[in-house]
């Protein structure tokens, strides 16, 4: 399909225009696009269900914000695969909702049992760190300066966070890696 063929609510593919067309039909529901950064967060943070549709990019800084915000990420891109996948159980934090089905999407949200949603809400906590990077120097600093708020956050950090996440699941390949060095001159092993 043509992107021109595309450019309204009136395609199912279109997941922001379907939301954005959502914004008025919903009292409850908080849609809008091109928010500054902190009316943004704190939208999150008053969230129980976080809409992360597809970005401009492969990967989306909202989709990790959710967690820190204790929002349930609701996925709506159906090629987006959550980092970390391989070893953190997302489906028991997330939910991944067919692009083509978002105007379904807030009929079933509401029909959720609450012990579901709370189950996803707490599901979600123990990802907050996985999805941060480790500090520079300069934000060591500030982290001592806030540790009680961030150790209530984050009490396993030096274990849990995305350095740790990425190399996790690069060593196996490092390992199996049957040409280690490569350029003239160089014999395989």
């Amino acid at each position: 399909m043509a992107a021109e063929d595309c450019a309204d609510a009136t395609c199912k593919l279109n997941v922001r225009s379907v939301l954005l067309a959502m914004k008025g039909q919903e009292p409850d529901m908080h849609v809008d696009v091109d928010v500054p950064y902190l009316e943004s967060f704190l939208g999150l943070t008053s969230s129980v269900f976080c809409f992360v549709p597809r970005g401009k990019s492969a990967w989306s800084s909202r989709f990790f914000q959710t967690f820190f915000a204790g929002c349930i990420p609701v996925l709506l891109n159906d090629r987006y695969e959550a980092p970390f996948g391989e070893f953190l159980d997302l489906p028991s934090s997330t939910i991944k909702w067919p692009a083509t089905e978002v105007p379904e999407l807030v009929s079933h949200l509401r029909q959720m049992h609450t012990e579901t949603v709370h189950a996803l809400r707490v599901g979600g906590r123990p990802f907050r760190c996985w999805y941060a990077w480790y500090p520079s120097t300069v934000e060591w600093s500030w982290i001592d300066l806030n540790r009680s708020k961030f150790n209530e956050t984050c009490a396993h950090y030096h274990l849990q966070n995305a350095y740790v996440a990425v190399t996790q699941l690069l060593a196996p390949k490092a390992t199996k890696s049957k040409l280690r060095f490569y350029g003239r001159g160089v014999i395989p092993r």
